[in-house]
């Protein structure tokens, strides 16, 4: 275990202990001071700092007062007293550490050292520690019953609450007595409500949609100053409202170009598939659509997200501080929870636009009990292609579909089951010949359940299937060369809250890998080319893990948990033994080990600790820290700056060990203007194991010793986030600013198995500058106006140095790996969304949205070639712009209910 998982756990061991020896000494606060005409408000103050109190007041009741006294070892309740006397004020203790100042009953109580008042104070105190009840429920959309993730659930008096977790549940304890129950979040009105609690109750909660004349626009689904008080950190919470406040390429509005415009998240160019999370690759990041793991996040080589935007619901994506609940990638996880349906009345929804369509209809099956959701798209880019002068564009064609489809069923008030799948298939072909193709198809069946409102568990299970291929039909060379990843997930999770001091989630998975690295078949019997058949590669990985969070103080928090993976490759295969006297390849085998189907060929076991402390600097700021270890079992084996279909997943063996990434982190975040204002900056830095990198001329399809081809490399990645976002009514957006840094490292012990002589190089994604603006301004009620600007470091390019002539023959010299860059890359994208619905609660929703994709028309390289010059010492280099021209689109969208 390196010194940073050590570091991290010794923080919290400490934290631990503190806390308990202080539990263990006299509760009884002692006060010690002496004021002399000072402000109340800054003695208060001076209090809770000193004493972890948490005490509520209306702010015009402490104006132009001043405090005269001196306290030795006096408890705090008689301390108090006399402290407020001045004010006519007296302190409730609602436990040891929330204080509630209220008007005296009797305004002849003048004495400040009346025994009437300090007893009555010092009686509440000791009753603080009495008879707590607890306060849960489900928070829902009235018109759709589906929960209300993020909503915030809030005691007036008492200024204590908590968010709503991805089922809509809520729950937390406080004193018995009477209080006012306040529910908000993004989009709906404000419930508020008087409770009698004098027993634990279970309070559901319906919310209805705001009707305002000025939209709201928010870019938080959570509590207000959520990003303060919360231990997360790194994590980015997007809902689709947010979503569909950043322009997108064509009209349609993208989840993945929306997690793109985060700080800490970057692309290697346009019509690249994935994305980059602080210096990790693209197969680093865990991609979950309602649980379902994704080996593919894009449509048409990244011109288009895998997720329709119709059937979203809520987008979180975890750049640190995660959960131990996640594993098998080292750097992110994107957590896409999809719509439950619609369960009071049929909705039908979808957009029109020039080169792709979608669809959803959702709707009851029982009203209150079941509901159902589908969703399709399709995209036909052929239509404009045709019109193209270019023969090779003209005889071009792409498209892509995906569905979606969702059932929901309450079985009873502690039960609820769904089921969701989803099927896609892509296809692209440049001019007459290659095609290249993929698709993923998944299923899933989750079920909840609820053994009272401190206990919650579900079950999930996931079957899935990612196919993906190239063919060509020229003869004698027509083939086609086809790959798949079949897996199975069962997941199981419970998540206990004994106390609002303490949440503890634990659970287990079990995924199993069927991987098949390709099957190259001849596309007629007139082909040159043979059949080949690539050996499959069985896995299986397990992971049991146990998370705790502990509010130590209304000033302090920290979270802890433990990962133990384990991963297990399984035959048949055949594992080629080298010489270990000389690097490996194909000539150095001296042996072969054969496996027969199921047995054991290699085994490895990880230990996956997180940590997480919040320490609060004011009443909204706050500094955070956080440590995460993760580890990946399989790898994705390219030599390319994007991903393609020929491509391959390859499970971890005797040689190719799993991925391990640490990072730690340290952030702090502040709030201006009652929340309306956020400021972050967030420095991390990460050491990566194990990565793949790949030896000078690599031969990596369809290659039986491909692990003599492979190099095991180091990594490290550094970088400091800076972020201001603003929500308001009419004006709402966020900048962001990155510097980071991506380098990799190959030290083997020849040169055969160096890279750049063994020192560190940048990675193919590594941008040290990254700026991005997202702003979004209504105009008036129906109009608004959206604009997303970027910019970015080029990324690292290896570029050739010098001609040599040797016999006769020009020889090109290249440089070190990645010593070079393209150029920079920029663009403005902007969109005026026009609502065609001129009143308010009308049964039929519509809107138009112009939008133009790189406005000034920047020819961003994607890449840069080489041609040889006749008679040239250094070969003539070449831009390829995927896109460089400026791109209009419109679409019509509609939302159609009973």
């Amino acid at each position: 275990m390196n010194r940073f998982c050590l570091f991290a756990i010794l923080v919290v061991g400490l934290l631990m202990a503190a806390a308990g020896a202080q539990a263990q000494q006299n509760p009884d606060k002692l006060v010690t001071a002496t004021y002399n005409k000072v402000p109340l408000r800054t003695v208060l103050s001076g209090l809770q700092e000193r004493h972890g109190l948490r005490i509520f007041y209306q702010e015009e009741w402490l104006d132009n007062v001043a405090v005269s006294q001196s306290f030795q070892d006096a408890p705090l309740p008689s301390a108090l007293c006399k402290i407020l006397a001045p004010a006519q004020l007296f302190p409730i203790f609602y436990d040891r550490q929330t204080v509630v100042l209220v008007p005296r009953l009797s305004s002849d109580a003048d004495d400040d050292d009346s025994a009437g008042n300090v007893a009555l104070a010092e009686s509440a105190a000791s009753k603080s520690t009495a008879r707590m009840v607890t306060l849960s429920g489900h928070v829902r959309e009235a018109k759709t019953k589906e929960p209300g993730i993020g909503a915030t659930v809030l005691i007036e008096e008492l200024k204590k609450g908590t968010v709503t977790d991805a089922k809509g549940y809520y729950t937390f304890s406080v004193p018995a007595g009477n209080y006012t129950l306040e529910v908000r979040t993004v989009g709906m009105v404000t419930d508020r409500r008087k409770l009698k609690l004098q027993q634990s109750r279970i309070v559901d909660v319906e919310l209805f949609e705001v009707t305002k004349e000025l939209r709201e626009v928010e870019v938080s689904a959570v509590a207000p100053d959520q990003n303060v008080k919360s231990l997360d950190m790194g994590v980015a919470r997007l809902s689709i409202r947010d979503v569909k406040t950043v322009p997108a390429f064509l009209g349609e509005v993208d989840v993945v170009r929306s997690v793109l415009a985060m700080p800490g998240v970057t692309t290697v160019g346009e019509g690249a598939t994935g994305f980059n999370v602080r210096g990790g690759s693209i197969d680093q990041n865990l991609i979950l659509q309602d649980d379902a793991p994704l080996f593919n996040s894009s449509h048409l080589f990244g011109f288009f997200s895998v997720f329709n935007p119709d059937m979203v619901k809520d987008v979180t994506l975890y750049r640190g501080g995660i959960s131990s609940r996640y594993g098998g990638r080292v750097s992110s996880v994107l957590d896409v929870k999809m719509k439950d349906g619609n369960k009071q009345a049929p909705v039908v929804s979808g957009g029109i636009g020039l080169l792709s369509s979608r669809l959803m209809v959702e709707g009851p099956i029982v009203k209150d009990k079941a509901s159902f959701v589908l969703g399709g798209r399709g995209a036909y880019p052929k239509l404009l292609l045709r019109y193209v002068p270019d023969k090779s564009v003209r005889e071009s064609d792409a498209y892509f579909y995906d569905f979606n489809a969702k059932l929901s069923y309450v079985l009873s008030e502690k039960d609820q089951l769904t089921v969701s799948g989803y099927l896609s298939r892509d296809s692209f072909r440049f001019g007459a010949d290659t095609t290249y193709a993929w698709g993923t198809a998944t299923g899933t069946v989750k079920w909840n359940h609820t053994f009272n409102n401190k206990l919650l568990s579900t079950v999930t299970a996931v079957a899935g299937d990612y196919k993906y291929g190239v063919s060509a039909e020229t003869a004698p060379y027509n083939y086609s060369l086809d790959s798949n990843i079949r897996y199975k997930l069962l997941q199981a999770d419970l998540g206990y809250e004994p106390s609002a001091q303490h949440k503890l989630g634990l659970g287990f998975a079990v995924t199993s890998y069927n991987l098949n690295p390709g099957v190259l078949k001849p596309g007629s019997e007139q082909s040159s080319l043979a059949h080949i058949s690539m050996p499959s590669e069985k896995s299986l990985e397990t992971a049991v893990y146990l998370d705790h969070e502990y509010t130590i103080s209304p000033g302090i928090s920290v979270s802890y948990g433990l990962r133990y993976s384990s991963y297990f490759n399984l035959g048949p295969g055949d594992v080629y033994v080298y010489n270990p006297e000389v690097p490996r390849r194909a000539s150095s085998i001296i042996d072969t080990l054969q496996f027969a189907d199921g047995e054991l060929i290699k085994r490895y076991n990880y230990l996956e600790p997180r940590a997480a402390l919040r320490v609060a600097l004011g009443e909204n700021s706050s500094v955070k820290l956080g440590y995460n270890r993760m580890v990946q079992y399989i790898h994705l084996i390219s030599n390319t700056a994007a991903a393609s279909p020929v491509d391959i997943w390859k499970a971890s063996n005797p040689y190719l060990k799993p991925q391990v990434g640490d990072q730690v982190a340290l952030g702090l975040f502040q709030n201006l203007e009652e929340n309306s204002i956020e400021l972050s900056a967030e420095g991390y830095y990460k050491k990566m194991h194990n990565l793949v990198e790949y030896k000078d001329g690599a031969r990596l399809l369809l290659n039986n010793t491909l692990d003599a081809d492979l190099l095991p490399g180091d990594g490290k990645a550094y970088g400091l986030e800076l972020m201001v976002r603003r929500k308001g009514k009419k004006l709402t957006g966020w900048a962001s600013y990155t510097f980071s840094r991506s380098l990799r490292q190959v030290n083997g012990p020849t040169e055969e198995e160096k890279i750049n002589k063994g020192s560190f190089f940048p990675s193919n994604y590594d941008k040290p500058h990254d700026f991005t603006m997202v702003l979004n301004q209504q105009l008036s009620r129906l109009i608004s106006l959206s604009a997303n600007f970027t910019y970015s470091t080029g990324r690292p390019i290896t570029y050739p140095e010098s001609v040599s002539k040797i016999g006769g023959l020009l020889m090109v010299n290249y440089s070190e790996r990645n010593q070079h860059r393209i150029p920079d890359y920029h663009r403005l994208d902007v969109a005026l969304t026009i609502d065609g619905t001129n009143k308010r609660n009308v049964n039929k929703i519509s809107s138009w949205t112009f939008s133009v994709y790189n406005l000034y028309g920047r020819k961003n390289p994607y890449s840069v070639f080489f041609k040889p010059i006749y008679g040239g010492t250094i070969p003539q280099a070449y831009r390829l712009s995927v896109i460089g021209s400026a791109v209009p689109a419109i679409t019509y969208n509609f939302k159609i209910t009973r």
